[in-house]
């Protein structure tokens, strides 16, 4: 099983963070910062040494010397599939409609939805086969 690397935060300049971390980490990973409860989402931007720079996607209020981090080892991320020509996304891929269902016009902060719908089916009829020489632009289905 595969420890997640985590960290303590160091420095803070807005939503810059540097944190001081232990374990294996890189450039592009997810991290999550916990803030009573609250996990706010960043991304490694920069590694130098055993201090990672950390950019958040929310708001930092909150965020002191030695608040815990926890890093994910996936790298950010955008989920392609059915269904995300007729939504509307934040620049996390939260499907604003659904993240305003569930907590109301303004955005709380630590919320993150799924992009996709999947309860929901696609019907799919290949127009191609397997082995099938395509070019680009070419329909597959």
């Amino acid at each position: 099983m595969k420890t997640l690397a985590t960290g303590k935060v160091v420095k803070a300049f807005g939503n810059l963070l540097h944190i001081a971390f232990e374990g294996n980490i890189r450039q592009g990973e997810v991290a999550m910062i916990d803030l009573d409860g609250i996990s706010l989402k960043g991304e490694v931007i920069e590694i130098i040494g055993d201090v990672v720079k950390l950019q958040v996607f929310e708001d930092t209020r909150g965020v002191r010397f030695g608040t815990h981090v926890e890093f994910s080892t996936h790298l950010l991320e955008a989920e392609l599939g059915p269904g995300l020509l007729t939504s509307i996304f934040d620049g996390l891929q939260n499907p604003l409609e659904q993240i305003a269902n569930a907590t109301g016009l303004f955005l709380t902060r630590g919320t993150y939805l799924p992009a996709l719908d999947y309860k929901r089916h696609w019907d799919y009829h290949p127009t191609c086969q397997i082995g099938d020489v395509l070019c680009r632009g070419e329909e597959i289905g």
